[in-house]
């Protein structure tokens, strides 16, 4: 069966470029394009994709909110923000909102497929480059009045182990489970395993605020 991916972004040539590039996929299918967030919300209710490529920055309604009402409505779509390195805001805004997925836009074509089928299959992706711009956001943050605005996660990292303190660090630096598997010489099953325990103690329930979770307590400093 084929992934179905809807791409949503303002700007026409990009659509049409990553449409013909994914629709080269056999096991990818480009079923809806849509160029801003309300077009998308219209068309996700006839057709309803597998994973969402979303813009940030576009017209009537951009892909944060359009990211929150995706996920509010349909949880079982996923969301794969296409961001640019000025988009910092948006994206701690996204992160926040449970985009599974941040990647840059100039991505290699590979890397951009392999990342729609990690998340297809229920991996969140976040390039380094990505993850090092939410941790500078974050720090800013802290220290200022919109601090509060990160207070997601409420569990205490003193009760996770050793082994889990780690693999949440590489959650936060934006790894997989595939990667923190070979990474640490475990079983990709093992790594789920932790990262379910790992939930449960810091009473979180989707990657993205574990993410912001660990960077709030210091786990990359």
């Amino acid at each position: 069966m084929k992934i179905k991916v809807m791409i949503v972004d303002d700007q026409r040539l990009m659509r049409e470029g990553l449409k013909t590039i994914l629709d080269l996929e056999e096991d990818i299918s480009v079923i809806e394009l849509a160029d801003t967030g309300e077009d998308a919300l219209r068309k996700i209710k006839i057709q309803e994709p597998d994973v969402v490529l979303m813009d940030i920055r576009m017209p009537v309604m951009d892909g944060v909110e359009c990211t929150a009402a995706i996920k509010r409505d349909y949880p079982h779509i996923k969301v794969v923000i296409l961001t640019t390195f000025d988009d910092d805001e948006y994206i701690i805004d996204a992160l926040c909102n449970g985009a599974e997925g941040y990647i840059l836009k100039d991505l290699p074509s590979e890397k951009l497929i392999s990342s729609i089928r990690d998340v297809y299959n229920g991996n969140s992706i976040m390039q380094p480059e990505i993850a090092a711009k939410v941790i500078a956001c974050v720090k800013r943050n802290k220290s200022s009045s919109s601090g509060d605005r990160f207070a997601t996660a409420k569990g205490q990292s003193d009760e996770l182990t050793d082994r889990e303190k780690e693999i949440l660090t590489l959650v936060a630096r934006g790894m997989n489970n595939n990667e923190i598997a070979k990474s640490l010489y475990l079983s990709v099953g093992t790594v789920k395993n932790h990262i379910r325990s790992i939930y449960e103690k810091i009473d979180v329930n989707e990657r993205s605020k574990a993410i912001i979770y660990a960077m709030e307590h210091h786990y990359l400093d």
